[in-house]
């Protein structure tokens, strides 16, 4: 090999490193599925897992699947429920509005999270945008995690804008929770 050929192979090399460990590809390092982030030891999420990924949630350790889209939205996996429960994890739909989250939907989630014990829980949607931010509301608001830890979990799959935004800050505000989303 031409030796300006290997340092620029080791150079290549070590640039693909360095952008698979920055803090944004660290949702990208496991292949479980798209934009998956451990939020905490027992909260992970991610965006919709394929056919294959579902049926290794219990292998993984998950006992708990809650998946926040609508069983119309876009790469749903009809059968999900069914899939997963034959793992022997239990499994919840609460299809959230893209469009209109709610207050009671945060309720439902949180309800459901509580009364989960310290089972290992998945949290998915399409793309992890509505499950990381339920997540980490969850988190601030139940756990007693720092707004400014816990939204680190969000901003490594996306930027809220708009609508999720205002939904964000709402749930803090009710729970007095001083923290401006940006």
């Amino acid at each position: 090999m031409h030796p300006n050929r290997s340092i620029c192979t080791a150079v290549a090399s070590c640039a693909l490193l360095t952008i698979a460990l920055s803090s944004n590809g660290l949702a990208q390092l496991d292949t479980f599925a798209v934009n998956y982030v451990v939020a905490s030891e027992r909260l992970h999420t991610a965006g919709q897992p394929d056919m294959t990924q579902l049926s290794s949630v219990a292998d993984r350790g998950f006992e708990l699947v809650i998946n926040l889209a609508p069983p119309t939205s876009q790469n749903a996996i009809p059968t999900e429920g069914q899939l997963i429960a034959s793992t022997g994890a239990s499994y919840l739909n609460i299809p959230v509005d893209w469009e209109n989250p709610t207050y009671a939907d945060f309720e439902l989630f949180s309800g459901v999270l509580n009364q989960s014990g310290d089972r290992q829980v998945l949290v998915h949607c399409m793309l992890n945008f509505r499950a990381s931010m339920f997540t980490f509301l969850y988190r601030v608001v139940h756990e007693q995690v720092s707004a400014e830890e816990g939204f680190k979990a969000v901003t490594q799959v996306w930027e809220p804008e708009d609508h999720w935004v205002e939904f964000g800050q709402m749930v803090l505000d009710r729970h007095g929770i001083d923290f401006e989303l940006p």
